[in-house]
């Protein structure tokens, strides 16, 4: 019988298949992962279900989060993004997934990615946490206090420390599926 992390069963169909499919599952790919801080961004306040409900068309508003796109984003396409009825209209957001897309193509200028970055920060390896009950995984660590303090060095906006833990989850650097959850160890 599939067990699953206690969150993944109160929402829709989305959140089921990212718990399953995503969440927790090491990823490197740079454009995965501007998406998955984008994505962090935009959920901040809110519910992420939602935002999952939400992602193609954010797919379809942010340029499939090509970052050399969206670093070229200018006040009329943000204005547009801010109409946009379909995605979450944050200005501040909005604004600050452009800036991250800017800082992120410094960081390739400095001979690095975010990626690579963002990993490196890990030593290259997964936190694998054993959590028995939800209440027990935290909303943000002495770790992602840290990465976040890096990001913001750097220049990045809107990635506090409980953002930056939720990141680290989605990517893989943090593994936070409880015990019992069948999709721990994929």
């Amino acid at each position: 019988m599939v067990q699953r992390c206690n969150w993944a069963l109160t929402g829709s169909k989305f959140l089921c298949d990212y718990h399953d499919n995503e969440w927790g599952k090491k990823t490197t790919n740079g454009r995965d992962i501007f998406e998955m801080l984008s994505l962090e961004i935009m959920q901040a306040g809110l519910n992420w279900d939602l935002v999952l409900k939400k992602r193609q068309a954010f797919r379809n508003a942010f340029d499939d989060f090509e970052i050399n796109k969206v670093a070229a984003y200018d006040t009329a396409k943000m204005g547009e993004l801010s109409c946009n009825a379909a995605i979450i209209r944050n200005k501040r957001k909005i604004a600050a997934i452009v800036n991250n897309a800017q800082v992120s193509l410094q960081l390739r200028r400095e001979g690095t990615s975010l990626s690579e970055f963002i990993w490196q920060l890990a030593d290259n390896k997964s936190i694998i946490n054993n959590w028995e009950h939800a209440e027990q995984v935290p909303s943000k660590t002495l770790f992602s206090e840290k990465v976040a303090s890096e990001l913001q060095k750097k220049g990045f906006k809107f990635v506090g420390p409980t953002i930056v833990y939720s990141f680290l989850q989605a990517i893989g650097i943090i593994n936070d599926h409880l015990s019992y959850c069948s999709f721990k160890n994929y």
